[in-house]
């Protein structure tokens, strides 16, 4: 008894502690207008950074397309990113990184997965600093490395850095929409105040320390978006999609015994929230790419075509890596590999996996403990 009362007073008073210092971040950005860069003027980092005007700081973009540059500053609208939807007046674009870099060193790193590499080293090469605020806001995971392992090897002197990971859609976000999402750092202060920086009326943000796990997962959880979305285009219903989120959760805690993680990182807005955002909705990237894969039935005509970002592609590959490395049974990620990289059919591969051989539930979970 005297146990769990030392333990509530020690919880008590750490949140307390934790109140006192977001009262006080927050404090003193009511009182500082900031000024932000973002690298990107695309759809999900246009949306971040109206929440960031919104809330009162000065915005510069980078956007490489002068023309979409002319129409954030003179419309305030992108079309060919944000649709209908118009920004706060209070973000302007350039199409000159230096300029952008020169702005402000609090950076938004918030471009498409598949430019990451070039994109840090370009800024290396325009302005290489040590003096760098990043707030990373790309979701990446290749050659096992995660974001902000790949920011650290460019800037190995930095700052701070997080991570805003969020599972959303950026049109949404533009209209106001109740959204949640995670910051996420090593450091407590640093994702405190990128908490206090988003967060408002109608945007939350969550501070998270599980750092490694909480980028994993926001890039694993988009492999499962493609299955979701062949069981889709394949005409099956809420059963089938269904079993699929139940049999991917038992393969992901398989890696999760592997890799170490917080279990309850993989229950919170960075895993499982996320996972339902993107297989619940045809708006994703990911389960649009589906569409194209189940039209001709393989996946080598979408691979030479596709000029959209979809960042499951290095992902499989990855996790394809971890299942030989450990002798793992994960059939939903293994037949996503034989689809994208060995020209496996969609049909051939769901009827290999409901032929296996029968099991019992029980056994399922046991592999799951005995994992090491």
């Amino acid at each position: 008894m005297q146990c769990l009362q030392k333990h509530t007073e020690i919880k008590s008073k750490k949140t307390a502690r934790e109140g006192n210092k977001i009262s006080l971040i927050k404090f003193l950005l009511s009182n500082v207008k900031m000024k932000i860069s973002t690298i990107w003027a695309w759809n999900r980092w246009l949306a971040l950074s109206d929440v960031l005007a919104y809330n009162g700081n000065d915005i510069l973009v980078y956007a490489r397309d002068t023309s979409n540059a002319n129409e954030i500053n003179q419309y305030h609208t992108s079309s060919k990113y944000l649709w209908d939807k118009t920004i706060d007046k209070k973000i302007q674009a350039s199409s000159n990184l230096q300029e952008v870099l020169e702005f402000s060193n609090y950076l938004i790193i918030a471009v498409p997965s598949k430019s990451i590499i070039s994109i840090l080293k370009e800024i290396k090469k325009i302005k290489n600093s040590d003096n760098y605020f990043f707030i990373n806001a790309t979701k990446w995971f290749a050659d096992k490395k995660t974001i902000q392992q790949t920011i650290s090897e460019y800037f190995p002197v930095h700052r701070w850095l997080v991570s805003v990971l969020w599972p959303g859609f950026s049109k949404e976000v533009i209209d106001k929409n109740i959204s949640c999402l995670c910051s996420v750092s090593n450091n407590e202060e640093q994702a405190l105040f990128v908490q206090a920086l988003f967060s408002n009326n109608y945007f939350r943000l969550y501070t998270q320390n599980d750092v490694i796990w909480a980028e994993y997962y926001s890039s694993l959880k988009n492999a499962i978006a493609i299955a979701s979305g062949i069981i889709s285009w394949l005409w099956y219903g809420i059963n089938t999609k269904s079993s699929l989120i139940t049999q991917w959760i038992r393969e992901m805690a398989m890696i999760w015994k592997i890799q170490w993680a917080k279990e309850w990182t993989s229950f919170w807005l960075s895993g499982l929230w996320d996972l339902i955002l993107t297989c619940s909705s045809d708006e994703s990237r990911n389960f649009e790419a589906w569409y194209k894969i189940w039209k001709d039935n393989w996946a080598e005509e979408f691979l030479k075509n596709n000029r959209k970002t979809v960042e499951w592609l290095s992902v499989i590959s990855v996790v394809e890596d971890i299942i030989k490395e450990n002798n793992l049974d994960l059939c939903i990620f293994h037949s996503l590999y034989e689809i994208i990289y060995k020209k496996a059919k969609p049909t051939d591969m769901l009827k290999k996996i409901m032929l296996r051989n029968l099991t019992d539930e029980w056994k399922l979970y046991q592999q799951i403990k005995h994992v090491s």
